[in-house]
């Protein structure tokens, strides 16, 4: 039997009608069995010569392991075929499932709705800028009109900005973030709070950005007796009540200015704008500016309900430092409001991506000028990084962190639109649909953009994290959904690549993907040198952007949705690894998942000091600690063997009092059960409650996890509470 048809090097022979379901290979044949077939339009089942099934054909050209090789090439005995086919059908039906369809065509946008309103906006600008080089000089003016205000704009709201009351040439206005503070998270400050005075007659004006309201805290911090996490953090300004009257206090919570009003009081840890906008001085929408001036030390903090919905929280004792907050003056010398918020500053930078997104048939113009627009509007104005403060002016920082990050990824935007878009998604997408591209592809580019108000605000689920997943109200829930809609998604995107017949390459490229999480995750569960493997959501668009490489509505979507995603998360936190240690995924206010925690031996010492003329009533508490030894015994139900290693890297104790560093010794001073911590105060001055937790210290001097807090109650009376050992 002759194997010399002409479509036999290509598609292994096998040549296919026009309907898919329902075809046969063309094989040369002899001439009885031609004769029979035409006459009868079947093939017989005597002829020595018959028509072969798709798979029989295919098995002519494989040689058994078996095979004489003598033998002439491509001949099997049935036997071995029957056996070659039983064992390798599954096989090749799943590898022609996956080649995709039979009849692959590439796909292509075409116009849904009104082609000739939506071509208008493009025909229009040939006719009157007919030369490229026309609309070439029309869009670099379009960009620099755009970077001249976007630069006017930005000098004005952080820039550098003097205040006035009126009787002085006027002083710098502070720039502040979102989770600036004068007091730092843990023991920061340092024993007494040394490292953060001066506690009290300091004012400055300060300015604050817009979109504080929903910032949280995302790792558990103690007020006192209360552990608190996945909340604003303010601390008191809340309803009035009866408390001590020392510097002109008259109120708990408030304070009375020379003017006879009272001004809410917040505790010196409290993030500053947060306590503006409960404040009522400054709005969410806009930020603001205002001005704040510390008290010194101050008792009972109440919570409650403020401005822009902020509940605040309570805490019944005293602390070294509060702060009040007061409005601008309106004149002279009037504080500008941070006006430079999305409503204002998101115009000019939409208005330039949309006309070029509806005038231009180029994918190279609208990709490239679109991701460096949105993402200098991302990184100096919607969702810019944290810098460091109170500062004069935060602009050459902004601008310094922006330009660190734009250039490589700008890189990657170049590798993306090469081998995810140009010549797939963007491709020669008609005039007639530059609306809908417009509407599906740069729409969604802002929305990822702007996750911060867009996703953010509704997805509870901060950092994709165990803490956060058992934690966090609601993040469960949203992971399932996320989960949900990914596999829909991911699954219709597959079947458009069956269509055009890329299933296999990217089934490749995922593969190999995969296999890099997999060893990320063997990585992390081993916990070679506490590493963790960390899904960063620009990660997570960089490894879903390949599968929107595909000319369709949908694909038009998700790829401006993952391309404003990656912006959104270089542009605010930079390229974070894959990989990174503990210490990075803590923060500076993170658990350090300690096992060990310095153990009261007995009950605290309640006594009366000795009488002074001064203070006849000073009554102190004693605390003596069990050995190291000791504490490890003591706590083998619940560190499961950890203690020993850990043991041997402790070099101290810390207590805390209230929140604030009040022992700190190491213990080649002073062992640990030979220490005693001694703390007293006048019973006629301080009638709140006071709060300790207990710490060891590490090699480098920084303390490991606070154990839970005990009470020394007013009445002199002591309660471990919960978690407190």
């Amino acid at each position: 039997m002759g194997l010399n048809h002409p479509h036999q090097a290509q598609y292994s022979g096998v040549q296919q009608k026009d309907d898919d379901d329902d075809y046969h290979p063309h094989l040369p044949v002899s001439s009885s069995s031609r004769t029979q077939a035409n006459d009868d339009h079947q093939p017989s089942e005597d002829e020595e010569a018959q028509l072969l099934s798709t798979e029989d054909y295919i098995e002519q050209f494989e040689l058994d392991d078996n095979t004489d090789t003598s033998s002439p090439p491509f001949v099997t005995t049935k036997h071995s075929r029957s056996n070659s086919k039983s064992r390798l059908s599954p096989i090749y039906r799943l590898f022609t499932i996956l080649s995709g369809s039979s009849h692959p065509h590439r796909q292509t946008l075409t116009p849904f709705l009104l082609p000739s309103i939506q071509s208008l906006p493009r025909l229009t600008l040939e006719r009157l800028l007919s030369h490229p080089w026309q609309r070439a000089a029309l869009l670099s003016i379009g960009l620099l009109l755009w970077l001249t205000i976007l630069s006017v704009s930005l000098v004005q709201s952080k820039g550098t900005l003097l205040y006035s009351d009126g009787e002085g040439e006027g002083e710098v206005v502070r720039h502040l973030d979102c989770v600036s503070t004068f007091w730092g998270p843990g023991n920061e400050c340092g024993v007494d709070g040394e490292r953060c005075k001066p506690f009290g007659n300091v004012s400055f004006a300060f300015r604050c950005p817009a979109d504080c309201r929903q910032v949280q805290v995302l790792n558990p911090r103690w007020v006192g007796g209360q552990e608190v996490v996945y909340k604003p953090w303010v601390i008191g300004g809340g309803d009035y009540g009866d408390g001590s009257a020392d510097g002109g206090v008259t109120a708990a919570g408030t304070e009375t200015t020379e003017t006879g009003t009272e001004t809410r009081v917040y505790r010196g840890d409290s993030f500053i704008c947060q306590a503006a906008m409960h404040a009522g001085v400054i709005s969410d929408s806009k930020g603001g500016c205002g001005v704040v001036k510390l008290v010194g030390e101050y008792y009972s903090f109440f919570g409650g309900e403020g401005g822009e919905g902020i509940s605040s929280l309570a805490f019944d004792s005293y602390f070294p430092m509060g702060f009040t907050i007061h409005p601008a003056l309106t004149s002279p010398g009037k504080c500008p409001q941070m006006e430079m918020k999305t409503a204002r500053s998101l115009a000019p930078t939409i208005l330039l991506t949309f006309l070029v997104s509806l005038l231009t048939t180029s994918a190279t113009t609208l990709w490239f000028t679109s991701f460096i627009a949105v993402f200098a509007h991302v990184g100096l104005i919607s969702d810019p990084p944290n810098v460091s403060g109170p500062s004069n002016t935060i602009l050459p920082q902004l601008i310094s962190i922006l330009f660190e990050r734009l250039l490589p990824a700008t890189f990657t935007s170049a590798v993306l639109f090469w081998t995810c878009s140009r010549s797939t998604t963007l491709r020669a997408i008609p005039p007639s649909a530059n609306l809908e591209k417009t509407v599906l592809w740069l729409g969604s580019l802002w929305i990822g953009a702007l996750s911060n108000f867009t996703l953010e605000s509704w997805i509870p689920l901060s950092r994709l994290s165990a803490h956060d997943l058992s934690h966090q109200p609601g993040a469960v829930v949203a992971l399932v959904a996320i989960v949900a809609v990914l596999g829909v998604t991911i699954a219709y995107q597959a079947y458009s690549f069956w269509l055009e017949g890329r299933v296999l390459p990217y089934l490749a490229l995922y593969g190999v993907l995969l296999a890099g999480i997999a060893v990320g995750a063997v990585i992390s569960v081993t916990g070679l040198g506490t590493l963790e493997l960390r899904i960063h959501h620009y990660v997570l668009a960089l490894l879903l952007l390949p599968l929107t490489s595909i000319q369709t509505r949908p694909a038009l979507a998700y790829q401006g949705l993952l391309l404003g995603l990656f912006i959104n998360g270089i542009a605010r936190w930079g390229f974070d690894s894959v990989i990174q240690t503990a210490e990075a995924l803590r923060g500076d206010d993170g658990l350090l998942g300690s096992s060990l925690v310095p153990l009261v031996d007995g009950q605290p010492l309640v006594y009366l000091s000795e009488a002074l003329v001064e203070t006849p009533e000073l009554w102190s508490i004693a605390f003596k600690w069990k050995g190291i030894n000791e504490t490890i015994e003591a706590l083998v139900p619940q560190i499961h063997g950890r203690g020993r290693e850990e043991a041997e890297r402790l070099w101290g104790l810390s207590v805390m009092v209230n929140d604030v560093e009040r022992h700190r010794r190491f213990f080649a001073e002073e062992a640990l059960e030979d220490q005693v911590f001694r703390w007293e105060r006048d019973s006629r001055v301080v009638m709140t409650p006071e709060y300790f937790r207990f710490a060891f210290l590490g090699e480098d001097g920084r303390s490991l996890d606070y154990s839970g807090a005990g009470t020394w109650f007013g009445n002199g009376t002591w309660s471990s509470g919960p978690g407190f050992y």
